[in-house]
């Protein structure tokens, strides 16, 4: 630029007005080379014949001139609406179209990991196998009472079942025998209270009544059984999904520690 302009002096007339509208063109015309051309939006051969089959699947149809127009005009306007988007900066602001770009971007790094033999599973299996312990278990059966009140005739319902007899209470979605349930299970359903109460209780004994997240509950404790390391064949499946994440999450985390090069990190306290 600098150089254009000490070329200008040298070859222009001495008019210090005519020397200033060559000046402002020439800014002119640099200002228009390198910001002043719109953005080019293309269709190219390619999209238009996706659109085309799109149309024909859906539609069981073959476009004719003006279904043709209507979807190079919607695919311009998706294109324009995308790019407005993204000047707004709603990529960054809306989270789940952030989170699909990051999952978008995790695939095209770390791509599908060659499946593992069984010699892999194993080693994983045998190396993690923290992971691949079951929970604690409890069997109850249960009366159940839908109110946010406790039963008005409690202790007659509790003399009753530990007498042996039938009590029908309310339907639970569930059922009322719930066999070998895992603590965290049992957590998920009735809530951490209710299972600090369960805890302690006897087994073979009716109690209660019980409040849970759900109702009120009359609860027989049946049996329990110890935390234990699930048997290879049972786990195989969840240790080959182990396996495979672990290996695109050391190709994601090799990808990202070569662009934090390029950034400053600052953590605000």
């Amino acid at each position: 630029m600098g150089h254009m302009i000490a070329t200008l002096r040298r070859s222009a007339p001495r008019d210090p007005f005519i020397v200033f509208l060559i000046v402002s063109g020439a800014i002119f015309l640099v200002y228009w080379a390198t910001v002043g051309r719109k953005e080019v939006i293309e269709v190219p051969v390619a999209v238009q014949r996706s659109l085309l089959d799109d149309y024909a699947m859906m539609t069981g149809q073959t476009p004719d001139a003006a279904a043709r127009q209507k979807l190079i005009d919607d695919f311009v306007a998706n294109e324009l609406l995308f790019r407005e988007a993204v000047d707004r900066g709603m990529h960054m602001s809306d989270k789940t179209t952030k989170q699909r770009l990051i999952d978008r971007v995790r695939f095209m790094i770390s791509g599908a990991p060659p499946e593992p033999s069984e010699d892999d599973l194993l080693t994983w299996y045998a190396t993690h196998n923290e992971l691949y312990r079951a929970d604690p278990w409890i069997s109850i059966q249960h009366v159940f009472y839908e109110n946010d009140n406790k039963p008005a005739d409690s202790d007659a319902i509790l003399n009753r079942l530990s007498a042996g007899q039938t009590v029908n209470g309310d339907e639970y979605w569930m059922g009322h025998d719930l066999p070998n349930y895992g603590i965290s299970m049992l957590r998920g359903m009735f809530g951490q209270e209710f299972l600090d109460k369960l805890g302690p209780q006897p087994t073979g004994e009716w109690v209660g009544p019980m409040q849970s997240s759900r109702g009120w509950h009359f609860v027989k404790v049946t049996d329990r059984g110890d935390s234990r390391l699930l048997p290879y064949p049972e786990a195989r499946d969840q240790v080959r999904q182990d396996y495979l994440a672990s290996k695109s999450g050391a190709a994601v985390n090799a990808e990202v520690g070569k662009l934090k090069k390029g950034y400053t990190i600052r953590v605000e306290s």
